[in-house]
């Protein structure tokens, strides 16, 4: 929708559209960085109010004052408290599914679920809702994020087994008696080679699918589809994901006991649905693309901060969560800007050729991966 709010309804190009995209998820990689360290070594409660509260200030802005280029920097600063956020989130997730007995995917699984559940609802009424009111559209998120502080204020401490400084005093003695590092058991040089195929596929897949974001929703318009009928998918996205995620969280595990594996198909999956879209005419193939990226992505999503989560310890887990939040951002950051430029530069279709191409790349660069059993 911010696509198509900076080109429709203020007026600016798809390149600055891309480009304003570009430094809003630039900005939520800084958060990302910034919180995985805060939720380390300060604050891990502190760290979610903090990407609460600026993001409740910045939507207040846009809300008001929705005009450019005031809109994009408050879009900016909005990223930011965003990127806060969403690390301190994964890094309680992965705390979570170090304490549970069992498959640690199915909490995350089970997280991302539910935040495409949110996205289905979002994605579904902000079509009416943008047609009824600019304001509306802004500000309900804010009441939404004013109602996640209340709820930190009184549950909060659930989040924690002990209060903080309980867990500062137990730090040592915890990691020298419970835990081995996951980087002494690999070998240092192979786990460097882990992250940086791990990154550089985090990258890749928000790259591509940072263009079901942004640019397709001109490509949808530019077919003769409404803007509502844009939106509907990824209500369809979210509604199938429904179906297909408790499948992934009772077959799938089976089958695939190593991560990699499960992220590599994934991945491929991914990057073969884009091979739909540079003959889709009619709606249905437009559902079929999204059908098969959403089988993907089910296996990729989740499991990417699964397999970060085991190759981190206590002292380090919001770290290791910010490097998913940090390359995904930058992949969103860079998806939109480069792809309206190969666009502009080609076209569409090679677009679409040039994400499975890249996307089947690094799936099979997960093989290079050293997975502990």
């Amino acid at each position: 929708m911010n696509t198509i709010f900076i080109h429709k309804n203020l007026h600016e190009s798809l390149t600055t559209a891309g480009l304003a995209l570009m430094i809003y998820s630039a900005f939520m990689m800084v958060g990302n960085a910034i919180g995985g360290v805060t939720f380390d070594r300060f604050s891990r409660r502190g760290t979610l109010y903090a990407g609460y509260i600026i993001a409740v200030g910045s939507l207040l802005g846009m809300s008001i004052h929705h005009v450019w280029p005031t809109y994009a920097i408050m879009l900016v600063i909005l990223g930011f408290g965003m990127g806060l956020s969403y690390t301190a989130i994964n890094a309680y997730t992965a705390f979570i599914a170090e304490q549970m007995s069992g498959d640690s995917r199915v909490i995350f699984n089970n997280m991302y679920l539910a935040a495409n559940i949110g996205i289905a609802i979002g994605s579904t009424a902000v079509g009416f809702i943008f047609k009824l009111s600019i304001f509306l559209t802004f500000f309900i998120p804010v009441l939404l994020f004013v109602l996640c502080i209340v709820i930190l204020i009184f549950r909060g401490n659930l989040l924690d087994q002990e209060n903080e400084a309980e867990l500062e005093k137990s730090a040592t003695r915890t990691y020298i008696t419970e835990e081995v590092d996951p980087r002494i058991k690999i070998g240092d040089s192979r786990f460097k080679i882990n992250l940086i195929i791990i990154c550089a596929a985090i990258f890749a897949v928000w790259l591509g699918y940072s263009q079901w974001d942004s640019n397709m929703s001109i490509y949808m318009l530019n077919k003769g589809f409404s803007t509502r009928q844009y939106g509907l998918v990824f209500t369809f996205n979210a509604a199938s994901l429904l179906i297909i995620q408790p499948v992934m969280n009772r077959v799938v595990s089976k089958f695939f006991k190593l991560l990699k594996n499960q992220i590599l198909l994934g991945t491929a999956i991914m990057g073969l649905s884009f091979l739909i879209l540079p003959k889709a005419q009619t709606y249905l193939m437009f559902i079929i693309s999204m059908l098969v990226l959403t089988i993907g992505e089910s296996m990729v999503f989740p499991t990417i901060p699964a397999l970060l989560s085991k190759m981190s310890t206590n002292k380090n887990r919001g770290t290791f969560q910010s490097f998913y939040s940090i390359f995904g951002s930058l992949g969103r950051a860079l998806g939109p800007y480069a792809g309206s430029l190969v666009i502009t530069m080609l076209s569409f279709s090679h677009l679409f050729i040039i994400i499975t191409v890249m996307m089947l790349i690094f799936a099979f660069a997960m093989i290079g991966v050293k997975e502990l059993e």
